[in-house]
């Protein structure tokens, strides 16, 4: 029997609210705190506000080599994912306040007036990155220069709809909540960030930025592509967050990614 797109479209919605963003292996961190390891601010230097997916609450996603000789400054918080095993059990909506919160807390605890600042979410962690730049592009962030800010954005479910697809909080209304899950759409993100400059990057079919994906293909694509960000490529070595976080290209808009069909990295 051929389902409707209703129940496809909620079908898809309670599979990825459950797991989405959820980072194999990565151990969360239940502290709520801040913390940061550059120490005293330094004029001219590139600081990375570096925030984790699901389950990753200490940002260890991201190797300090992808950075360039940027500083890492690591955002702290529950990344939670209700029902996942070895997850903190935070609601997600209440998890990306705190992150939110504990974001800004680390910029003005490290802030420098010559210093740049790239903020660095993915999944989600990409949710607590777009509201936190909303803040800064809207004055609500005292002491702070936008000019100074930065953005580079990996499967964001806050993805606007577009050329690369739209996010899982730009299809399901904002507000509306998936039972035992503790997710809550956080809606559509804006497609200016006061004049930040900033990417989105997409890998197509993966259902969390590409959620309006064919039927069905926006589940597979979750499981075959939402990891590939990160990954090594096994003919290069490299990863598209390798290659991207610290490169220095920004187009304000959400550039869509090809397949990557990757696997996860094997050990040496």
């Amino acid at each position: 029997m051929v389902r409707s797109p209703r129940r496809v479209i909620r079908s898809l919605a309670l599979t990825m609210a459950a797991a989405a963003t959820a980072v194999p292996g990565a151990v969360s961190s239940a502290s709520p705190a801040a913390a940061g390891s550059a120490g005293s601010a330094v004029g001219g230097a590139t600081y990375y506000v570096l925030i984790g997916g699901t389950c990753d609450g200490a940002a260890t996603v991201y190797r300090n080599e992808w950075l360039r000789g940027g500083i890492p400054l690591r955002v702290h918080y529950p990344a939670g994912g209700q029902g996942l095993p070895n997850c903190d059990q935070t609601p997600m909506n209440q998890s990306v306040e705190i992150g939110r919160q504990n974001a800004i807390r680390l910029i003005r605890d490290n802030w420098h007036p010559d210093a740049t600042y790239v903020i660095v979410g993915y999944s989600q962690g990409a949710i607590p990155a777009n509201l936190v730049l909303n803040d800064i592009a809207d004055g609500r962030v005292p002491g702070v220069d936008k000019s100074r800010f930065r953005a580079k954005l990996y499967a964001d479910p806050m993805q606007p709809a577009g050329p690369a697809g739209a996010g899982i909080g730009a299809v399901i209304p904002a507000g509306m909540g998936v039972p035992f899950t503790g997710w809550v759409s956080p809606g559509p993100g804006r497609a200016d960030f006061g004049g930040i400059p900033y990417i989105r990057y997409c890998i197509d079919t993966d259902g969390i930025c590409n959620f309006d994906a064919p039927w069905g293909q926006g589940l597979g694509g979750y499981f075959a592509q939402h990891w590939c960000y990160q990954w090594d490529r096994p003919t290069d070595h490299r990863s598209i967050m390798g290659d991207s976080i610290a490169d220095g290209v920004y187009i304000n808009n959400a550039y869509r990614l090809g397949r990557q069909n990757c696997r996860p990295p094997y050990p040496a």
